[in-house]
């Protein structure tokens, strides 16, 4: 049954968005009571959506693991540049999902929202977070020097570190969330119709901050054009 709720709740927010998933909702699909659903899950929908927001998470993990691995080891810029291709497309084609994961906080979530969050922020650290540990090894990047940074952004890095395991030192880890932030802004643009309609391609818009944030690390010769 748990099986059987997931799949119907996540046809629900795919089909009318998550502002359209109730217990009845999700009940009616099932075919049993709303009553019935807190037999496997004692803490109703809050709990679901969270299952759900898991379930999604990783199927994207996956995908975007796939795409990183596509590229050779010594390929610091597509290892780092395929996975975000990757997040863009599946961005663009679920938009309900990824309105869940990075969007406003649902009332559907309720108080699992922040728990909810912060988990997908760990999974997405494992998937560009050794690539970033690999590339500081091999080619380190610029970086602010700690004594420059403002104490509370240098613990906050190191707070990041401690919880996501990525092991770098602060500065490092503040290109990697800077491009974390550069990146989700320009999704987040195109997935909410922002640039509409004076933008119908936004690929082009895309790939150059690619391009900007590799040159940045210094990988601007390892770019590569997405193949037509």
């Amino acid at each position: 049954m748990s099986a059987e709720v997931r799949s119907a709740a996540r046809r629900i927010i795919a089909n009318e968005g998550v502002d359209a998933l109730t217990l009845s909702a999700i009940a009616r699909d099932v075919g049993v009571t709303p009553a019935a659903l807190y037999h496997h899950f004692e803490d109703g929908l809050p709990e679901i959506v969270y299952r759900v927001a898991e379930d999604i998470v990783d199927e994207l993990v996956q995908d975007l693991q796939s795409a990183a691995a596509s590229h050779p080891r010594d390929n610091f810029a597509m290892r780092l540049v395929e996975p975000v291709r990757a997040l863009r497309n599946w961005a663009i084609s679920h938009k309900p999902e990824f309105n869940l994961l990075f969007g406003a906080p649902s009332a559907a979530a309720g108080d699992a929202h922040g728990e909810l969050t912060s988990a997908w922020v760990r999974r997405l650290a494992a998937v560009w977070g050794p690539i970033f540990v690999e590339l500081w090894t091999q080619r380190p990047y610029p970086v602010l020097a700690e004594d420059k940074m403002d104490p509370r952004l240098r613990q906050q890095m190191r707070d990041y570190r401690t919880d996501t395991g990525v092991d770098l030192p602060p500065g490092a880890l503040v290109v990697m969330l800077s491009c974390w932030r550069s990146i989700y802004g320009q999704v987040a643009l195109e997935v909410f119709a922002h640039f509409a309609p004076l933008f119908s391609d936004q690929e082009p818009m895309f790939e150059l901050l690619m391009y900007d944030l590799m040159r940045g690390m210094g990988l601007e010769e390892q770019y590569q054009p997405p193949v037509r």
